[in-house]
């Protein structure tokens, strides 16, 4: 019996070819797409859960919330949070890890070289169980003159992984010193929030001049993460949280509130699962970029739309030929066949059908793996060796045959004999044309769905990436690391032999640089409105050429200058009783916060700078500049001051207008000439701008893409489905001919017919994607006005209706230009 099914269904594969063509490349392509997608995802769940502790590793959060400004998010801890925390919650918590990246200069047998190294507690060796290929992480870590590497940076400086014992010499800041490479790891797996390839040891006496790395409470810069005992419970921690930030940070010191004002107002501290991070952190400061679950989301219920998209192809062309098969079935009950055993037959045909639309879809996912891993950055596998792999293969088969094929067996196993044997009768009810009808108005809710979607995202992004950052970002070159030592006595000779380069118009320095966020901030007082309180507020140091060099126009007042004294940053070394006094620009942002009026109102009122317990700085506004970006394209911009700067500073801006590449080797090559004991780094601006949406448009191509999948096999079920509607037509379209109808006006009609579908599908689809969006778009500060959602959906129904027509359309010719001969010569 069994053999009877497979050569039947086998021969009614081979007896109609379109159908089934239609059927195994559109479920092939569906399944792959599923597939593919369940890759990502499956990827993108399975981050950090490979650690021995990952079910007790969480890590500490920071906020700070601050009035008049939105507050500032980081997944970043201050470094006395360790001890504190573990001392604590001692009952709780086994064991606590700092993180915190630098880029030293690393010499090796003589030449110099910048690489990111994280300082880390001797505590993560026990924390994170990392593969260790040579040497003793333990032992490394307790030392604080050795360093444990990865092996790709083993082998990228040694050649080797066996590097075990060599010497290298690293610079940061004031600490200057030898390091033996005590241990090589295995490179991190991709699917980990962390990212390091050279650990060291924490020592904190290392760092006493530069207090703000480790034991400032108002400086975040450290990844904390802790240890879970066995048993206990992170709602534990959760709950006393809050207790925990009064007990050990007193914000009165900073000057942020009075001393009655709890810190949990100010500062807000929480905890994440490690498991957690990739899907659900928010906030500045992640080792690497980080995913979203509802990005997860909202590609799990695109497979699943595209793999149903494809089952109701299936049903709809089964449906459809119906009429074809129904003297078949009638013919079998005669002959005794059961409807049991009819539906086994058709269930079997739609499995087999799925079962080969899985296998071409195999050979679609092997041949394009490796180029979608690689945009992704991800190194997916499709083992079929893994159970769970096979698994989903054998519940996608399953799915598809089962929910592709129950209505058309039910349908088709349904027929009475007696009726579908009589001449002139068809087997079709007006409720299976019915159904046909919801389905492709569902195909097509979805796809325009998508189209708007996609169209969205593209819109967003072209928004944002084109919004103008308050300055002038294209021809625009940074240079990092210019305090280090060698550099920072130089920067003034290094400014002026730039200056000599050809095209190269401005340079600036400054304490920051474009898009690499900027935490600092400063207590201010106002003088003249002691009721505000302290504000605390953004700072940047700038220079003279600082506004020139980025073309930043003033609105009111002017710039800094080299002719005016009280321009320079003030002496801070005064007698007793004597304000330090000199000048400052701020951006319309902190003149709203202080209460400043207009620009010009603004002009010649006074700040005051808290130092503690030293005397505050004096300082009056001389202009004020509008608000820019400088800080990030997907953080609202922030009120800021800015003070005149004090040499060394960490940046340099070069303004150019030759060649850019020919600019940076020219740069490059002044630079080793004057600097030769410092790496060079630089970036170009414009290009840091584009990468702040990577993310976004990796997503966005993976929308775009899978939505034309979608709507590609949405249009072969249409193209199916009008293929047996204009054959079943045959005669009619030939007696309408005969009286006289045009080609023309045979097309229109069946346009018209699958027109109708989508249409309303337009109107469906339109309420549900503005909805959604609505709500994607609240999370970016700066956005598309919600009427651009209007002409976006118009342009997905009118890119549906096209593509529908197009599908429609050619057939519809193909049969209006047919003889009517040919269809009524029989009658």
């Amino acid at each position: 019996m069994f053999e009877n099914y497979v050569r039947v269904a086998i021969r009614n594969l081979f007896n109609n070819r379109l159908y089934s063509i239609i059927n195994i490349v559109g479920l092939a392509v569906g399944l792959a797409a599923c597939i593919l997608i369940s890759l990502f995802v499956r990827d993108e769940l399975s981050y950090d859960k490979h650690w021995a502790n990952a079910d007790n590793l969480y890590r500490l959060h920071t906020t700070f919330i601050v009035p008049g400004r939105e507050p500032f998010v980081g997944v970043v801890s201050a470094g006395p949070a360790k001890a504190a925390l573990k001392n604590y919650f001692d009952d709780e918590i086994v064991a606590t890890t700092r993180f915190a990246d630098m880029w030293p200069v690393i010499t090796y047998e003589g030449k110099a070289f910048s690489e990111k190294v994280h300082w880390t507690d001797p505590e993560t060796a026990d924390m994170f169980d990392l593969n260790v290929l040579s040497g003793d992480l333990k032992q490394t870590l307790n030392d604080n003159s050795s360093l444990a590497i990865s092996a790709s940076f083993s082998r990228k400086h040694f050649g080797t992984t066996a590097s075990v014992g060599e010497i290298v010499t690293v610079s940061a800041f004031e600490m200057k010193r030898d390091f033996r490479i005590g241990a090589v790891f295995e490179d991190l797996p991709h699917n980990t929030v962390l990212s390091f390839q050279a650990l060291a040891m924490i020592d904190e006496t290392d760092w006493l001049s530069e207090k703000w790395l480790f034991s400032h409470w108002f400086s975040t810069n450290n990844h904390l993460f802790f240890q879970l005992k066995e048993g206990a419970s992170i709602d534990g921690i959760n709950n006393r949280i809050d207790a925990f930030a009064n007990h050990e940070i007193d914000i009165s010191a900073e000057s942020m509130a009075g001393a009655d004002t709890p810190t949990s107002d100010f500062i807000k501290l929480s905890t994440i699962s490690i498991k957690d991070i990739q899907l659900d952190a928010v906030g500045g400061g992640e080792m690497k970029p980080t995913g979203s679950r509802t990005t997860v989301s909202i590609f799990t219920a695109i497979a699943a739309l595209t793999l149903f998209i494809a089952c109701i192809n299936f049903m709809n062309l089964a449906t459809s030929r119906s009429t074809q098969r129904a003297r078949e079935v009638a013919l079998r009950k005669v002959m005794g066949a059961r409807r049991s055993q009819l539906i086994n037959q058709f269930m079997g045909e739609s499995i087999i059908i799925a079962l080969i639309g899985l296998l071409v879809g195999v050979v679609l996912v092997e041949l394009v793996l490796p180029a979608y891993s690689n945009f992704l950055g991800k190194e997916l596998v499709f083992s079929y060796t893994d159970t769970i792999t096979l698994g989903i293969l054998a519940g996608l088969v399953l799915v598809v045959g089962l929910v592709g094929g129950v209505y058309p067996a039910l349908v088709l196993s349904g027929f009475r004999p007696a009726r579908v044997l009589k001449a002139n009768k068809s087997a079709e009810s007006s409720g299976s044309a019915m159904l046909r009808n919801v389905l492709v108005v569902f195909q097509f809710t979805i796809s325009i769905a998508l189209i708007t979607a996609t169209a969205t995202v593209y819109a967003q992004m072209l928004y944002a990436t084109s919004m103008d950052p308050g300055f002038e970002k294209d021809n625009l070159l940074s240079i990092m690391g210019a305090n280090r030592a060698g550099a920072a006595e130089k920067q003034e000779a290094l400014r002026e032999q730039l200056l000599a380069i050809p095209g190269v118009t401005h340079v600036a320095l400054s304490s920051e640089r474009p898009f690499a966020g900027n935490e600092n901030n400063q207590s201010i007082t106002i003088p003249d409105n002691p009721e505000l309180g302290s504000i605390l507020i953004g700072t940047m140091a700038i220079d003279y050429d600082f506004l020139d060099t980025l073309e930043i126009p003033l609105l009111a007042g002017r710039n800094y200058s080299r002719d005016f004294a009280l321009d320079a940053f003030p002496d801070t070394d005064v007698p007793e009783g004597v304000l330090p006094r000199g000048n400052i620009l701020l951006n319309e942002g902190a003149l709203r916060r202080f209460g400043f009026g207009t620009p010009e109102q603004a002009l010649g009122k006074d700040i005051e700078v808290d130092r503690g317990d030293k005397a505050a700085i004096v300082l009056t506004v001389i202009g004020v500049i509008a608000d820019m970006n400088f800080q990030s394209l997907k953080t609202v911009k922030r009120p800021e001051i800015y003070f005149s700067h004090r040499l060394p500073t960490t940046n340099i801006l070069v303004r150019y207008s030759a060649d850019p590449r020919e600019t940076a080797t020219e740069i490059e090559r002044v630079w080793q000439e004057l600097i030769p004991s410092v790496p060079f780094a630089h970036e170009f601006v414009d290009e840091v701008a584009a990468a702040e949406y990577n993310q976004e448009s990796s997503i966005a191509f993976m929308l775009g893409a899978f939505s034309a999948l979608a709507v590609i096999i949405a249009c072969l079920g249409l193209f199916g489905l009008a293929s047996f509607t204009a054959e079943r037509r045959t005669k009619e379209i030939g007696i309408r001919k005969v009286l006289g109808a045009s080609v023309m006006s045979i097309v229109k009609l069946l346009l018209w017919q699958f027109s109708k579908p989508v249409l309303l599908a337009n109107l469906l689809a339109w309420p549900l994607a503005t909805w959604g969006l609505l709500r994607w778009l609240e999370t970016f500060p700066y956005r598309l006005d919600s009427w651009v959602l209007v002409p976006l959906c118009l342009l997905a129904g009118l890119v549906a209706l096209t593509i529908a027509w197009a599908t429609v359309g050619g057939n519809a010719a193909r049969v209006a230009r047919r003889n009517p001969i040919e269809a009524l010569r029989y009658e």
